[in-house]
């Protein structure tokens, strides 16, 4: 074979080798749209933190025991004339206290600042401290008695926690000439420890002229074996 062919054959051979190996095509737009993806990708993966530590537990909120004062309010209304309206607390009020415990005059509250001559009856508003589990039961010790003559008034009781009714009590005392007739009403409920917006409602209706009306509230705990004697401590407000 003369040289000039055998110089044609190697570069044929040559040239078939190199094209049976396809060529490496330049990056299209989508392919470096890919390699950005992938490398903005692997940046957030270094920014992600870790394992989150265990949160500690919240601060500890001001307790509303803070900003109350001892004892309930009292706010004094007209005694309504009705059994049926009795039930229902009147819109206007005659003067107000704040009320700590004890026994107080409703046919005569000036010792308290009160100015109305009538009967009257008491709204209480406040804060009911509950200091265990269980039930708490609230009594008005109440009297009802006329100098001149026999009384037959329609007390009511009636309480309500956390803007819900606890209840609605009544009686209809008879009292003799000028000796008092008592009466107890009991409103209770099921209390865990806390404080309780409290709202409680306590009347007699006139019977008779220079009618006397006496009431008190006591209250039993879970833990009391007899109803007692409420305080400023049990009752709070604002």
């Amino acid at each position: 074979m003369s040289s000039p062919r055998l110089a044609l054959l190697v570069a044929g051979i040559i040239f078939s080798g190199i094209t049976s190996v396809p060529a490496q095509s330049p990056p299209t737009q989508l392919d470096r749209i890919e390699q950005k993806l992938d490398t903005i990708l692997h940046r957030l993966d270094q920014l992600q933190p870790g394992p989150a530590e265990p949160s500690a537990s919240p601060p500890a909120l001001p307790s509303p025991s803070e900003t109350m004062a001892a004892g309930a309010v009292a706010i004094i209304h007209a005694a309504p004339a009705t059994q049926a309206a009795a039930r229902e607390i009147p819109a206007d009020s005659v003067g107000g206290f704040i009320y700590t415990g004890r026994s107080i005059q409703l046919a005569d509250l000036t010792d308290r600042g009160v100015r109305y001559t009538g009967l009257m009856g008491v709204e209480w508003q406040g804060w009911l401290r509950a200091r265990e589990t269980g039930r708490y039961q609230l009594e008005l010790d109440g009297s009802t008695v006329s100098p001149n003559n026999y009384t037959n008034s329609t007390c009511v009781f009636a309480g309500w926690l956390e803007d819900h009714s606890i209840g609605v009590q009544e009686t209809t005392p008879h009292s003799g000439l000028a000796r008092p007739e008592p009466f107890t009403l009991v409103l209770g409920a099921e209390l865990s420890p806390g404080l309780y917006k409290l709202r409680l409602w306590a009347v007699c209706t006139p019977s008779i002229g220079n009618q006397r009306v006496a009431v008190a509230l006591l209250e039993k705990a879970p833990s009391d074996l007899n109803l007692r004697p409420i305080s400023g401590a049990d009752l709070v407000h604002k």
